[in-house]
This record gives structure tokens, sequence and C-alpha cells, in this order.
């Protein structure tokens, strides 16, 4: 046996010994076949079974954008389009795709009110990967966030105050050694501003304060009195 014929072989049992954890790589992958062969065949999976991270078939076939997976995954194998991995995500937090996201929530009823662990919607977490703008623009638009703004209600011009004001405040103010909470903040804005990206990373230490701010009962966006002092 030749090591072609040997490895074509090889490939055959494989594809006929399907794994359990197959479902996840084949759902990745748009394998419509793979998945019905595993669900039709495998009676202790099912469209909402968990790897040891919690991603389902479901997440991955909206992290790749398998629209007609995905669509079969929930209506014909009982898919939950809002089911949550270990992190709290739900299929929307993983899309990457304006028209993934639209069958998402326009057809098979995607929650975008939905947080994870971190408190983050998924648009929340679109704005801070700035990864997807025409998927960021779709999702304001189905959150009613005014077009000026973000998603907490933060719009551009305040974003350039704040972070004028945080680097005014690392220039001219001294490090207060007595309040270690304040040494920290310092600590982390410094690496920010000596990093890569900084200026995503600045908004994004800025959404953090907004939205952590919002959880504890106070207000967001103009309205909202932040502890980043602004340069007058």
């Amino acid at each position: 046996m030749t090591i072609q014929l040997a490895q074509q072989h090889i490939v055959k049992a494989l594809i006929r010994t399907i794994e359990p954890m197959n479902i996840w790589t084949a759902a990745s992958d748009g394998r419509e076949d793979l998945v019905d062969q595993i669900l039709g065949q495998n009676t202790e999976l099912n469209a909402n079974s968990k790897d040891p991270n919690g991603y389902t078939a479901v997440h991955a076939a909206a992290a790749y954008g398998h629209i007609d997976l995905l669509r079969k995954l929930c209506h014909q194998y009982g898919g939950d389009i809002n089911i949550r991995d270990n992190d709290g995500d739900t299929p929307l937090h993983h899309c990457e795709d304006v028209n993934t996201a639209k069958v998402i929530v326009e057809e098979l009823g995607g929650d975008i009110t939905l947080t994870n662990d971190e408190g983050k919607t998924a648009l929340q977490s679109f704005e801070e990967d700035a990864e997807f703008p025409e998927l960021i623009q779709y999702m304001r638009l189905q959150c009613g966030v005014p077009q000026n703004q973000d998603s907490l209600g933060i719009d551009q011009q305040q974003l350039e105050q704040f972070k004028d004001s945080i680097r005014y405040t690392l220039e001219t103010e001294p490090d207060d050694t007595n309040d270690p909470e304040s040494q920290a903040r310092r600590r982390k804005l410094e690496q920010i501003i000596q990093g890569e990206n900084v200026e995503q990373e600045l908004e994004n230490y800025i959404r953090e304060i907004v939205r952590s701010q919002g959880m504890n009962g106070q207000t967001t966006g103009h309205q909202q009195q932040t502890n980043i002092k602004r340069r007058k």
C-alpha cells in the first residue's frame, strides 16, 4: 500500500468515526452535511450542546457567518439564538458581519439587550473592538442610539475632551502615593499611553468608566459626571 493510499484510508476512517467535538468544527466550517449527520446519529448531542468553553454550534455558525446553517440549527434543531457561553457571550456577541446580525436580530429573535459577564451588550463589545464599522452602525440603529453617539450616550467630541483631560492630568498632576486605587488607575493609563493603538484603548477606558458607573445607578452619556477631570 502506497503512502498516499494509506493517507486516503486514514482520512476516510476519520470521516466515518466522527467524534462529538466535531459538531463545533463542522458548524465553524459551515458543513451542514456533517452537522446533520452528527445530530441525526448522536442522541447525546444537540444544537445547544456546549464545549468546555460553553461554545455551541449556534455560536460557531454565527461567528463564521454561516447564515443558512444558523437558520437550520434554530428552526430544525431547536438551537437557542440567545444561548450564552462561559463568558456570557451570546451568538450575537460573536457575530462579525451585518448580514448575520440581521438574521439573528430580525429573523431569529436575538435579544440585543443581553449583556455578557463583563456587563457588555453585543454593540458595546463591537464598539470596543472597533473592527466592523458597518456592523456597529447597524446595531446602533437597532438599539435606537443617536447617530452622533455611541451606546453609552457619548459623542465623539466628549471622547476627545476626556482623552485630552487624561493626558493633561498625567502631565500636570503628581502621583498620589497615599491612594493605592489612584496609583493603580494611573499605572493603567500610563500603560495605555505608552502602548499601541492609544486612541482606541483610551476610548475603551473611558467607556468602561461610564459603563461601570451606569451599572452602579449613576447617569451616563452627556449627563454623566465622570471622575475624569475635564481640561479647562
